[in-house]
């Protein structure tokens, strides 16, 4: 199944009014939250995908009661002190969300456990989260930096004030998390704002969390359920649909519902400083803080860019679009300050220069980044480096090429993205299996 490939084929225009699945960044918080708070939660629109199921199916073996049904989950959590021994080792797959934010809980637990994956979450690294989490007095022995990753029980663990010296969301969320399980208040210092959906969700489950420009404080102590949690549509899962908008003739997309984080927002900054024509409209407000809304996106003549050190974190999910895009831009783009790219589900510069160069473009490959000259992109046969979101920028390749282009070991997609395919040719586009 790993050789599963798809092929898309030449793009005439773009049209339609779609919405995306919903946040995969929210749904994985929205089930861990939910798992450690007391009470029911019901979910509404959370992400049916691997990555999501995996979440699940870890809270279910601690001791969480999770109902689905169609697209809502209920969800009768445990409370912070009820969790259950796992007896058995956690399995996450493919999903690195999954397994450092469920390492911040572990490491406060009075069990051990062992938190594994699949061979590419095998060769991902976990020291940058075990590091803190030791600065608590967690016990953790990763394998060489990776998983597996074996945490000893402990009685209990220690506030700190920690500087995250790497701007990961991840990094930040599982200290959080496992700052629930202490009595006083953990302090994280930031010069770079990451995703801050944990944050958000931290205050709806009303915990004593407070945020300023430059700190994050957390008190631990018991959650409260909200009761009832709406998921946006995947920021990420848009971008997609935003760049093939973008770089095909004649075209106009409009995306319903979506989430609006202002530090999810990186991706379509680049794109407006590319010449990019996109509309935001805030529309509504659930019972969150989370930002929702629509995007409209129109062809545009993109132009090509010094892509800002500033926006780098808040787009690092989306830059292999940006490569696709600068592909199709007038002259020269330039990424730098992306070396977190290396260490994601493959080492995305690399698979983005290799595929790149194969598509007949010129690329100049750095130790964080590239730098791409726009051109004419020709199809041929591309590898996904078994990573989904390298898999679906490389196809949305075809909306500028005469032949196909053709991305083997696809099958990934469905870690974040399930329906991606479907939706993609609603709107125009014509992927198919090989």
């Amino acid at each position: 199944m790993s050789s599963f490939t798809l092929v898309s084929n030449k793009v005439n225009s773009l049209h339609g009014e779609i919405e995306v699945p919903g946040d995969k960044s929210i749904s994985h918080r929205t089930v861990i939250l939910s798992m450690l708070s007391e009470g029911q939660t019901v979910i509404e629109n959370y992400l049916s995908s691997e990555d999501i199921f995996r979440t699940i199916e870890v809270s279910r073996i601690l001791g969480a009661d999770i109902h689905l049904k169609n697209e809502i989950m209920e969800v009768y959590g445990k409370g912070l002190g009820k969790l259950v021994d796992p007896k058995k080792i956690l399995n996450f797959g493919n999903s690195g969300t999954s397994i450092r934010l469920f390492m911040g809980i572990l490491a406060a637990q009075k069990f051990d456990s062992v938190l594994t994956g699949d061979r590419s979450l095998r060769k991902r690294p976990m020291e940058r989260v075990a590091k803190p989490l030791r600065a608590m007095g967690a016990n953790l022995e990763t394998n060489n930096g990776n998983p597996p990753v074996k945490i000893k029980g402990t009685n209990k663990l220690n506030n700190l004030r920690y500087k995250l010296d790497i701007p990961s969301a991840q990094i930040k969320s599982a200290i959080l998390l496992a700052s629930l399980f202490t009595n006083g208040k953990t302090v994280i210092e930031t010069d770079t704002d990451t995703r801050d959906h944990t944050e958000i969700m931290l205050k709806d489950f009303s915990s004593q969390i407070e945020v300023d420009e430059k700190t994050i404080s957390i008190v631990g102590g018991e959650l409260v359920s909200p009761e009832y949690i709406y998921v946006p549509g995947d920021l990420s899962s848009a971008s997609f649909l935003i760049l093939a908008g973008l770089i095909s003739k004649d075209s106009e997309l409009k995306i319903k519902n979506v989430g609006l984080n202002p530090t999810r927002m990186g991706f379509i900054e680049i794109m407006k400083l590319m010449n990019a024509d996109i509309q935001i409209n805030t529309d509504k407000t659930f019972n969150t803080n989370e930002k929702i809304g629509s995007i409209v996106v129109r062809s545009s003549n993109l132009k090509g860019i010094e892509v800002p050190k500033r926006l780098i974190a808040s787009a690092i999910d989306e830059m292999p679009l940006v490569f696709i895009a600068a592909a199709c831009a007038e002259g020269y783009t330039s990424i730098k300050n992306a070396k977190e790219l290396r260490y994601k589900e493959s080492d995305r510069i690399k698979a983005m220069v290799n595929n790149l160069t194969s598509l007949s473009i010129e690329i100049n490959e750095y130790d964080d980044g590239a730098r791409i000259k726009g051109g004419t992109i020709r199809g041929t046969n591309l590898d996904s480096f078994d990573d989904h979101r390298v898999a679906m920028a490389c196809l949305l390749a075809s909306c500028r090429s005469e032949t196909p282009v053709t991305v083997k070991n696809c099958l990934n997609i469905n870690t974040s993205f399930p329906t991606f395919k479907e939706i993609m040719n609603s709107i125009g586009m014509n992927i198919h299996e090989a």
